[in-house]
């Protein structure tokens, strides 16, 4: 596990985790722009009823289980799709690209991860725009942070922002 800057997108505000739909389409936005910007998705991430372990998943193995789980109108209070490296040993530091959409720790928000060097291979008023679809917004960040640090539990607001030494807030959105 190496310590890098990652650089996250984060949007607050409420969903319904019961809109599998709105599930499906999110899964889908976030593969295909894993795989525009030349990464592949590998990793799944998910709680809700038939999703209790809270373990990464290969995505190869976990896709049809996620479909049947959204299929029976399953709730779901997390998703996170993850590019991993082959040689990786431990996901939530890792990884090259993280996405998720939870109302798991409290409230609701979607966070995108990136390698500081992935980053600028996006587009990002275009992925602002598209991940509103995906949630009422009520406010969101583009911040940068080691990963180390953990910028997952930075968005979801469990600690305070003065704990984490790498954070630099780039925008308030």
């Amino acid at each position: 596990m190496t310590e890098r800057l990652t650089t996250s997108i984060t949007l607050y505000g409420e969903f319904d985790t019961r809109d599998s739909k709105m599930w499906l389409d999110y899964y889908f936005y976030c593969k295909d722009l894993i795989q525009s910007i030349n990464f592949k998705p590998t990793h799944l991430g998910v709680t809700g009823q038939s999703f209790k372990s809270g373990k990464i998943m290969n995505l190869d193995s976990s896709e049809k289980k996620l479909f049947k789980s959204m299929e029976k109108g399953e709730e779901l209070v997390s998703l996170a799709v993850y590019s991993l490296p082959e040689d990786y040993s431990i996901a939530a530091f890792d990884y090259d690209i993280y996405m998720c959409r939870t109302k798991q720790l409290g409230d609701p928000y979607i966070i995108m991860t990136f390698r500081n060097d992935i980053f600028d291979e996006i587009n990002v008023e275009d992925v602002i725009k598209e991940l509103k679809k995906y949630i009422n917004f009520n406010s969101g960040q583009i911040f940068q942070m080691s990963n180390l640090e953990s910028p997952q539990i930075y968005a979801s607001k469990a600690n305070s922002p003065s704990t984490f030494k790498s954070l630099k807030i780039i925008r308030e959105l």
